[in-house]
């Protein structure tokens, strides 16, 4: 995945937004297992990206999902 703006990502936050590409409704909980960290480390991934705009929830806590606004971030998969 290339997009391109100068935005610093720790692997965690890269591994998020890969997740959510492709399943907007995952959970913390179900990332935190996926990626083998605990769900604090995903909570804190998902407002250290919600703070740099690159994610944002939709809806509520329950049903709500996640959108990537930025699609121009640069990062090696």
């Amino acid at each position: 995945m290339n997009v391109g703006l100068n935005v610093a990502l720790n692997k965690t936050e890269k591994k998020v937004i890969e997740i959510l590409i492709e399943n907007p409704n995952s959970t913390s909980a179900e990332l935190s297992e996926q990626i083998e960290v605990t769900t604090r480390t995903i909570e804190r991934a998902f407002n250290s990206l919600q703070e740099k705009n690159i994610i944002k929830r939709i809806g509520s806590k329950r049903d709500g999902y996640w959108i990537i606004v930025k699609q121009k971030i640069s990062f090696q998969i």
